[in-house]
C-alpha cells in the first residue's frame, strides 16, 4: 500500500511537468510550421513580381486555399503557397485542438488555415493604400517592407464564436486603417491566439520566428459577449505596443 501511495503521489507531481513537456514539443513543431509559411511566401513573391501572396481577394480565395462555394471547406493542398511548402500543403498547429471543423459561412468559415493568420492589412492586402473593396486585390512587394525584421507576416490565430473556437486566416493589427490616413480609433477584433502556455508564435517578414506574450486586448465588435476581459482570459489579444507599428510597412 505504501508503494502504491508513493507512486500515486509521484504521478500527481509528474503529470503537470509531462503536460508541459508535451506542449513545448508541440510549440516547437508550430514554430517550424509558421516559419515554412513565411519562407513559402518569399518564394512565391520571387516568382510573382516580388508581390507576396494575397490574403483573401474574395470569399472563395484565401492565401492558404481556394474553395468552390462558401459552404465548402477550403482545400489547403490547392492553395497558392502549396507548391512552396514541404509536403505540399498547410500543416496545422499541433496545439490548436478542440476547434470547430464543420465548414460553412456561419460555422468554421475559415477552415483550412491550420490555425495561422496572415497580415492582411499591410502585406497580404493594402488597406493603407487602397479603398476598402480594392485593398484585398493588392499585396505588398518585398521592397515595400521597410523593416522586415519588425513587421508581422504570420501569427497563431483563431476566432471566438459562441459555439467555440474556429480557424481564422488573418492576423489584424489593433486598429483599422484607411488609405492615406494614420490608423483610426476603430479597434479590430482580437484574433491573435496565445495558445502556447500563454505564448504566440510569430513569423516576421524576414522569415525569423519569435514567441511573444499577450500585452493587451479589446472587445469584439462582432460579438458583444466577448469583452476585452473575456478575450484576454481566452488568450486573445496583441503583443507589443498598442499601435499598428509592428504590422505596417514602415
Amino acid at each position: 500500500m505504501i508503494v502504491v501511495s508513493i507512486i500515486a503521489v509521484l504521478t500527481t507531481m509528474l503529470l503537470p511537468a509531462l503536460g508541459r513537456a508535451k506542449e513545448l514539443a508541440r510549440n516547437a513543431v508550430c514554430k517550424v510550421n509558421i516559419r515554412h509559411l513565411a519562407l513559402a511566401n518569399h518564394l512565391y513573391a520571387e516568382e510573382n513580381n516580388e508581390h507576396f501572396v494575397l490574403a483573401g481577394e474574395d470569399m472563395l480565395h484565401r492565401w492558404h486555399a481556394p474553395r468552390p462555394t462558401i459552404n465548402d471547406p477550403f482545400d489547403p493542398n490547392k492553395g497558392p503557397l502549396a507548391t512552396y511548402l514541404p509536403h505540399g500543403g498547410i500543416k496545422e498547429c499541433p496545439s490548436f485542438r478542440d476547434f470547430i471543423t464543420s465548414p460553412g459561412a456561419s460555422a468554421a468559415f475559415e477552415a483550412g488555415s491550420g490555425g495561422y493568420g496572415y497580415n492582411d492589412t499591410y502585406i497580404g492586402g493594402r488597406s493603407d493604400a487602397y479603398p476598402f473593396m480594392e485593398a484585398p486585390k493588392h499585396s505588398a512587394r518585398i521592397t515595400d517592407v521597410g523593416s522586415a525584421g519588425e513587421t508581422v507576416m504570420f501569427t497563431d490565430a483563431a476566432m471566438i464564436k459562441p459555439s467555440g473556437l474556429i480557424e481564422y486566416s488573418f492576423c489584424h493589427p489593433p486598429y483599422w486603417v484607411l488609405p492615406g490616413m494614420p490608423p483610426n480609433t476603430l479597434t479590430s477584433d482580437p484574433v491573435i491566439h496565445f495558445r502556447h502556455l500563454g505564448g504566440c508564435n510569430v513569423a516576421w517578414a524576414d522569415s525569423h520566428v519569435s514567441e511573444e506574450r499577450l500585452s493587451f486586448s479589446f472587445a469584439y465588435k462582432t460579438d458583444a459577449s466577448v469583452t476585452a476581459e473575456v478575450a484576454k482570459e481566452k488568450g486573445f489579444g496583441w503583443f507589443g505596443p498598442q499601435s499598428n507599428e509592428l504590422f505596417d510597412l514602415e
